[in-house]
């Protein structure tokens, strides 16, 4: 089993802070729409109950967020010689050879969290991670070593076919002058 030249994992406060304050805005939404609904039935809602609605909420809230924290820390880039591979929600492999060029991208959050994405393909990226200029770097480093060895090894399986090919004709010279 190959083992991994690098690993990355998410930047876990750019993907759980955001989901948080959504959250945080959706739950006063959640509780209006129960006092509407009250005060549409002519329903009394006394203080202890909306009291309670309110903790009721904000546990949801923790909760939620402590298992996005949870699950998002399980999420990771391996780093291989020869690919990328995201354990992840849905998995995925990016090969060196289908490089092209590698693309920043940041977006409102990103500015904020001081993190990034690189986009290496339509369909795989790697985000939202910190340090992104320093990744993207060392991810070209590693696509161009990817490429030398590649253009090598080519290089010494034709060296070997070349050989092989004259030690045969060489063979075939020494046998024809002893069969005269």
């Amino acid at each position: 089993m190959e083992l991994p030249q690098y690993t990355l994992h998410h930047t876990i406060k750019r993907m759980v802070i955001p989901r948080v304050i959504m959250l945080l805005i959706l739950a006063p939404v959640f509780y209006a729409g129960v006092w509407l609904n009250a005060k549409l039935l002519s329903m009394q809602v006394p203080g202890i109950v909306s009291v309670l609605i309110i903790i009721v909420l904000l546990v949801l809230v923790g909760l939620q967020s402590l298992l996005d924290y949870v699950r998002f820390q399980k999420f990771r880039y391996l780093f291989y010689t020869n690919r990328i591979e995201y354990e992840g929600k849905k998995p995925q492999t990016f090969l060196f050879a289908d490089f092209t060029e590698a693309k920043l991208k940041q977006n409102f959050l990103d500015k904020m969290f001081n993190t990034g994405s690189i986009v290496l393909s339509k369909t795989f990226s790697i985000g939202p991670i910190s340090n992104v200029t320093q990744i993207k770097t060392y991810l070209e480093q590693l696509v161009q070593y990817y490429k030398f060895t590649q253009e090598r090894y080519r290089v010494q399986q034709a060296q070997q076919k070349m050989t092989a090919g004259q030690s045969t004709q060489a063979g075939d010279v020494v046998q024809a002058g002893q069969a005269v």
